[in-house]
């Protein structure tokens, strides 16, 4: 166990958790004694290096470091060693759990503490957890600071450190591990986290997602590949036909059709349409879709008109309303003796995305 005992509080119990980094951008600022507190702004990926807490009165002992001074003492030290760090205090969870009783009470509920408070140092900031650029290496960095990185504090006994080396804790600070950034939802880091596949599927492309300079667009048309609803274990081969015609055969077809609408949608006004259209493509590993537009703001006026004319139209069909895909065709005035060279269907309700960033 590693600890530090101070005459003002207590021990501080160093327990290393799991977390990963993220590139640091110019000169990292260092001054001993500031907080480096960590936002949202941060990550989403980083490295949690360590969590430290007080522990019990009874054993303190005269002239150690607080768990703040402790936490602060090493983002210091990563710092000078251009390593982005920061602090945050982790509050104490209180789980429940139902317990059973022969008495007359039968049924009751006892609370335990789940997590204790504690102050995290976290460093770096990453894009992925597996960010490989050859500056802002999230592998590198975590190997160092578990293996090479020895904080001078830690060395100095009137500090309170008490560290003993065990086979699964060679170094202090050899539990580090890849984590998200815990001040941002799980959600956000999800949308806002674009894996080395995707990225290398999307970054090189004209018209990708990835190069939209606003913070939102307006998804308004999904391309997946094979899913073909069957009843009785029977597809007819008119079905089949209709559903290969409308969204490819594969992944790879899928994404050529977004492709291909992207490009329609920018070229709208050579196929008879108004205007053109600011379109992007992005592809996943399961789907590929179109949006358009970039905006700064989710209230943006320009979403709501875009909405209203890609989202669906309510038609009557056998004598009830019934919600109807919009269709983009080449081209735009289709007649029976001139058919569409190219047809595409729109998301019944378009969707606000945010744009995912490579950072």
């Amino acid at each position: 166990m590693f600890s530090f005992r101070s005459l003002r509080s207590a021990t501080l119990m160093l327990v290393v958790l799991l977390s990963s980094c993220v590139p640091a951008a110019g000169k990292i600022d260092a001054v001993q004694g500031k907080r480096y507190s960590l936002t949202a702004q941060h990550g989403p990926w980083m490295i949690m290096v360590a969590a430290l807490r007080d522990v019990p009165e009874e054993r303190r002992i005269e002239g150690g470091l607080t768990a703040w001074e402790a936490a602060d003492k090493l983002v210091y030290e990563l710092r000078i060693k251009g390593i982005p760090a920061y602090t945050f205090l982790q509050s104490m969870q209180v789980g429940k759990l139902d317990t059973f009783s022969s008495g007359a009470a039968g049924q009751g509920e006892r609370k335990f503490i789940s997590r204790h408070e504690a102050i995290a140092v976290l460093a770096g900031n990453f894009r992925t957890p597996d960010q490989s650029d050859p500056k802002n290496s999230a592998k590198a960095m975590l190997s160092f600071i578990k293996n090479d990185f020895q904080p001078s504090f830690l060395k100095e006994k009137k500090h309170g450190g008490i560290f003993a080396i065990t086979p699964g804790r060679p170094s202090p600070l050899s539990r580090a591990h890849m984590t998200v950034n815990p001040v941002r939802s799980a959600s956000s880091v999800k949308a806002n986290t674009v894996d080395s596949l995707v990225r290398k599927l999307n970054s090189n492309m004209e018209h990708s997602l990835l190069r939209n300079k606003g913070k939102y667009s307006l998804r308004v048309a999904t391309f997946r590949g094979n899913a073909i609803l069957q009843i009785d274990h029977r597809t007819s081969e008119k079905e089949e036909r209709q559903f290969k015609n409308v969204f490819g055969s594969n992944l790879d077809e899928s994404g050529t059709k977004a492709w291909e609408l992207t490009e329609g949608l920018r070229t709208a006004s050579r196929a008879g349409y108004d205007r053109n259209f600011e379109a992007y493509v992005f592809h996943d590993r399961h789907e590929s879709y179109v949006t358009i537009g970039s905006f700064d703001r989710p209230n943006d006026p320009r979403i709501a008109e875009h909405a209203k004319r890609f989202g669906g139209k309510y038609k009557e069909h056998q004598g009830r309303e019934v919600l109807t895909a919009e269709l983009f065709t080449i081209p735009r005035n289709v007649t029976p003796t001139q058919p569409a060279e190219k047809l595409w269907m729109f998301d019944t309700v378009p969707r606000l995305i945010q744009v995912p960033r490579v950072r």
